[in-house]
């Protein structure tokens, strides 16, 4: 019995393993096997935001492959990629790159993407190696951003931006990272 019960208790903690943490807003499991409904936190200010990074840091270089897409109708809000050195920020029409450099973000680097619609499912892929990050979206680059600072770990992950008091979602689903799924 209690050998039964050990067994219970080994497959219950693997199953509820989970390859990611939030820093804000809340995670799911969706119902297909390894699919995610993370949420924002509907909290007050300029906005609401959720995050979810690996637990571990990745070693550069690495590839990361997604299927994600916006749940609400926030389409000017953007959904973002954490790599290491900085945020991949996309919306429908636009992407942008944020290199934790508040005065040189400000300046407007958003550039287009014709015909990007955020509710709409997207296969993401994200390339980064010591000095620069490559995105893909839907077999198409859309950015390229050199590092001003060499990286070789980090946390990668995805986010989002709502409305304030707003609790919104986005769905990530068959996600990889080097070939492994999460």
């Amino acid at each position: 019995m209690i050998r039964a019960v050990a067994i219970v208790c080994a497959l219950c903690a693997a199953a509820s393993a989970s390859p990611w943490k939030t820093s804000r807003g809340t995670l799911a499991t969706g119902r297909l096997p390894g699919s995610w409904i993370l949420s924002s936190d509907a909290a007050p200010g300029r906005y609401s935001e959720a995050g979810m990074f690996t637990t571990e840091p990745v070693a550069l270089p690495f590839k990361l492959e997604a299927t994600w897409r916006r749940l609400g109708p926030e389409a000017g809000r953007s959904m973002h990629v954490l790599v290491a050195g900085g945020i991949v920020l996309i919306k429908s029409g636009a992407i942008a790159f944020y290199a934790y450099d508040d005065a040189a973000f400000a300046q407007g680097d958003w550039k287009p993407i014709p015909g990007h619609a955020a509710q709409a499912p997207h296969d993401l892929v994200i390339e980064q190696d010591k000095l620069r990050v490559i995105v893909k979206l839907d077999g198409a680059e859309v950015g390229r951003y050199d590092l001003a600072i060499p990286r070789d770990t980090g946390n990668i992950g995805f986010g989002m931006k709502s409305a304030p008091g707003l609790r919104s979602s986005i769905y990530v689903h068959s996600v990889k990272i080097n070939g492994q799924s999460q």
